[in-house]
């Protein structure tokens, strides 16, 4: 597991704060979202073969596909299976999002969450912003990886959704990798009210898609 220190790229003379996320490749890293100095943590992982071809299958033969539903960790199994087109991987692409599913419910004391399965065709959130909600569990399957930045300074919150976000610079935009399961806190976290995670949807080219799921409080 792995900190990161903050840099020195700032913008408006802000001071920036100590860098505000975690990084590792066991589960436990998902556990110190509770830690109060933490707004991020990331899973870094590789995709099965089994699971990216069907990742991969969905990605390219349903460029429309959506699934939004309200899931529970006894629930996801079958609404996965009843809504997903029939592949000879999709068993272990199901057991994949399952396991998302069992980690977020049991992280946070949930009985339902919200699950949504996209495969996306156009950028869906093209400007910085932070989330209302408490915490946001995102991963993408197949194509470019949400962007975010990470720590305060880089931007002026006021700049959000606004054309000034575009004074940030390019080398300080991270992303995550495509595999990677990140918790992102919103400005529903108590205590975090205006201060959530900073990120936007990584740019698409034409006919250029993603497979993206993230998991939501219901």
């Amino acid at each position: 597991m792995q900190t990161y220190p903050a840099t020195d790229h700032s913008l408006n003379q802000v001071m920036p704060a100590q860098s505000t996320y975690v990084s590792g490749y066991a589960p436990e890293v998902l556990a110190q979202i509770y830690d109060t100095q933490i707004n991020m943590c990331i899973l870094q992982r590789s995709i099965a073969p089994d699971v990216r071809m069907y990742a991969a299958y969905l990605q390219q033969e349903y460029v429309d596909f959506q699934l939004i539903r309200q899931v529970s960790v006894q629930s996801v199994v079958d609404v996965l299976k009843g809504s997903l087109p029939a592949h000879s991987m999709s068993i272990c692409f199901i057991e994949d999002v399952a396991m998302a599913v069992d980690m977020f419910s049991c992280l946070f004391d949930l009985d339902q969450v919200g699950l949504r399965l996209l495969v996306l065709n156009k950028t869906m959130c093209p400007r910085f912003h932070a989330d209302k909600v408490p915490c946001r569990l995102v991963t993408t399957y197949a194509g470019k990886g949400t962007e975010w930045l990470d720590r305060e300074g880089i931007i002026d919150r006021s700049a959000l959704g606004a054309s000034k976000e575009s004074m940030v610079e390019h080398d300080i935009v991270q992303h995550l990798s495509e595999g990677d399961v990140a918790l992102l806190k919103g400005d529903g976290w108590e205590g975090n009210e205006g201060l959530g995670v900073i990120h936007r949807s990584p740019s698409l080219n034409d006919n250029e898609t993603r497979l993206l799921l993230t998991l939501d409080f219901v």
